[in-house]
């Protein structure tokens, strides 16, 4: 009995044992686990990418709303503005968890900067939400650092003309101006109207600028060239005036073909709107001139950083560690570290065919003439622009190359090129009258013509004294396109795309007898350039078309008039040869082998006002236009300024 009673006792404890393993093996009853979400991830991963990209994670569904948001706004604060593009991949399965790959691509100037992360999203409340971790934006990234972008701008590249010879290059200045930091708003306007009136500024004007600056504000009132040797004394004495230090673009001389080169100054909103993130607020772009044209050429491409940095104080908001982000070593939190470079990629310089030393004389010879006035050379043998220079008077217009003007007689070179085209040589007898009438529209000489050469002339007389009503006789031999394609032979009236800013000329078809009559002798709606000009007397001095060109780089301009013939050529060289030996441009004698000078009418005024024009070539390669705005006469005006340049 008492055996069977153990029996059932050992029966019963192992039982008990049993129970006790099974127990152990299935577990005692627990909570039930967070429910797996029915809803697929991948939405949620389209959503964060998008997000990611406008840096922003309002509609997202996040375990710690307040957190994410504190931390990418931290991660992001240091990028200059920056967003990735992200985009998402294949959801899968990571336990009760689900991993979205994401790739980003960070736009870093004409560069990208690209790489993978992973975010996960974990089930709460019935629902997935994103797990937030630094990582998502960036690998390597944890809770107490963030990314640090910096842009380096390129240096910018020089304009040289001939023989290398800087025009335009990075030049020492100092930016003056009040720093109002430095006192109360009272006290900065005080000091605004003394800066302005030591440096010969409007007073009004810029103390209205520094009212109008933040409290803060270095408000610049002018830009010297230099390291500070022309500041005037007084400057010293003014509260809050400062002066800093910098480079800037300039031309290498003052003035030196600045209506050409152009300037280089602070990019506008607009620019930096329409760069394509290539230019930002604070880069220096070119304004005007080849500066302008040429600006990516000349500016490069910025160079990028973008580093691993701390985020600073250990309570920065959304700094608290996530479970999976590690701390940042000490090297990390105290010391950036690069994660991408993109180095910067220098400018090109820009060569041009400018001759430095001739384009100084010939902005020291018309620097003084009151009116505006501007003269163009070009290399007859090459059709190379030499000169492109204009006087303070044409405030900044690139009158040389661009200038719109009746040619007045200079033009009636290409007239006598187009009455050798109709039969005529340089020996065919011309009546001088003193007036001529065409249906009804009575032409005259200009005023000083002498009376004792009226009468009968050859062509080559009427071009040397500049008869007009000698070559108005022959308007019933020309009509239109014979006159222009006269001009297009001479590089005139043809538009070209040469890589600068350029007027070669416009010779349209006149609406009657009268428009015949005044485009003969450069009037009516006959406009040229002062380097169209060039071009015109160039083509006489070499007997070929020549059509003037400035960029070294850009593609020449290609000829389409009809070719000068060797006859036509030699007539032309003898007529305006003999206008220095015998006829207007005699002054001019000693210096140039041909020349023709003209006097264009225009406005409305009576008696109505002219411009005065000269062109002349040398032996030496050498072919010169000028025109006076608002000159009396070629030969009184504009012939003595190109004396003075070539002598």
């Amino acid at each position: 009995m008492r055996d069977r009673v153990g029996q059932v006792r050992v029966v019963a404890v192992v039982a008990a044992v049993v129970l006790a393993l099974l127990g152990a093996c299935t577990g005692s009853p627990q909570p039930p686990g967070p429910q797996r979400p029915t809803e697929p991830v991948a939405p949620l991963g389209q959503a964060l990418a998008a997000a990611l990209t406008e840096g922003s994670l309002a509609d997202v569904p996040v375990d710690d709303p307040e957190r994410a948001a504190a931390g990418l706004t931290e991660i992001l604060r240091g990028m200059d503005g920056l967003r990735p593009e992200v985009t998402a991949g294949q959801a899968r399965p990571a336990g009760e968890m689900v991993d979205v790959p994401l790739h980003l691509v960070w736009q870093l100037g004409t560069q990208q900067w690209t790489y993978d992360t992973v975010a996960t999203f974990q089930p709460q409340a019935g629902a997935w939400v994103l797990r937030w971790d630094p990582t998502v934006l960036h690998p390597e990234l944890t809770a107490t650092t963030r990314l640090v972008h910096q842009r380096e701008a390129a240096k910018r590249g020089r304009i040289l003309g001939a023989d290398n010879i800087p025009l335009a290059d990075l030049l020492p200045v100092v930016r003056l101006g009040i720093d109002k930091s430095r006192m109360d708003a009272d006290a900065s306007t005080a000091s605004a109207a003394r800066l302005a009136q030591t440096l010969d500024l409007d007073v009004e004007r810029y103390v209205a600028r520094v009212r109008a600056a933040g409290e803060k504000a270095f408000v610049e009132a002018i830009v010297l060239r230099g390291r500070g040797e022309g500041v005037p004394d007084e400057f010293y004495d003014i509260p809050g005036a400062l002066l800093l230090r910098d480079e800037w673009v300039l031309s290498t001389r003052r003035g030196r073909a600045e209506a050409v080169i152009g300037t280089v100054g602070d990019a506008t909103a607009e620019r930096v709107a329409e760069s394509e993130g290539r230019i930002v607020g604070g880069d220096r772009v070119g304004l005007t001139g080849l500066q302008l044209r040429y600006d990516e050429q000349l500016r490069g491409v910025a160079g990028h950083t973008v580093s691993l940095a701390s985020r600073g104080p250990a309570n920065t908001p959304g700094a608290s560690p996530s479970p999976s982000a590690p701390e940042a070593s000490p090297s990390t939190s105290t010391e950036p570290r690069p994660l991408v470079l993109v180095d910067p990629r220098p400018g090109t310089d820009l060569v041009v065919s400018l001759d430095a030393v001739l384009q100084d004389r010939a902005e020291a010879v018309i620097a003084e003439h009151p009116s505006a006035t501007a003269m163009a050379v070009v290399q007859p043998s090459t059709g190379a622009v030499l000169v492109l220079a204009t006087n303070p008077a044409a405030e900044g217009q690139a009158l040389a190359n661009t200038g719109r003007f009746p040619p007045g007689s200079t033009f009636k070179v290409a007239t006598a090129l187009a009455l050798l085209r109709a039969g005529m040589t340089a020996e065919t007898a011309l009546e001088c009258s003193e007036f001529i009438t065409v249906h009804g529209r009575r032409f005259k000489n200009y005023t000083d013509f002498p009376r004792d050469r009226l009468g009968t002339m050859t062509l080559r007389d009427a071009i040397a004294t500049s008869c007009n009503t000698a070559l108005i006789s022959q308007h019933a031999r020309l009509d239109g396109p014979q006159l222009r394609e006269a001009a297009a032979s001479l590089g005139v009236g043809v538009d070209h795309d040469s890589g600068f800013p350029a007027f070669y000329g416009s010779v349209p078809d006149p609406v009657d007898l009268v428009g015949l009559a005044a485009a003969e002798i450069g009037q009516g709606t006959v406009e040229a350039s002062p380097m169209a000009m060039a071009g015109l007397t160039a083509s006489v001095a070499t007997g070929r078309t020549v059509v003037p060109w400035l960029v070294e780089s850009a593609e020449k301009p290609t000829p389409s008039g009809k070719p000068l013939t060797a006859g036509e050529a030699a007539a032309l060289q003898s007529m305006m040869r003999a206008v220095v030996t015998s006829g207007t441009g005699r002054t001019l004698s000693s210096v140039a082998v041909g020349a023709k000078s003209g006097t264009a009418e225009y406005g409305t005024e009576n008696p109505p006002r002219t411009h005065a024009w000269m062109i002349a070539y040398t032996d030496d390669d050498l072919a010169v236009a000028v025109m006076i705005h608002d000159g009396q006469s070629g030969s009184g005006d504009a012939a003595p300024l190109i004396k003075e340049f070539l002598a």
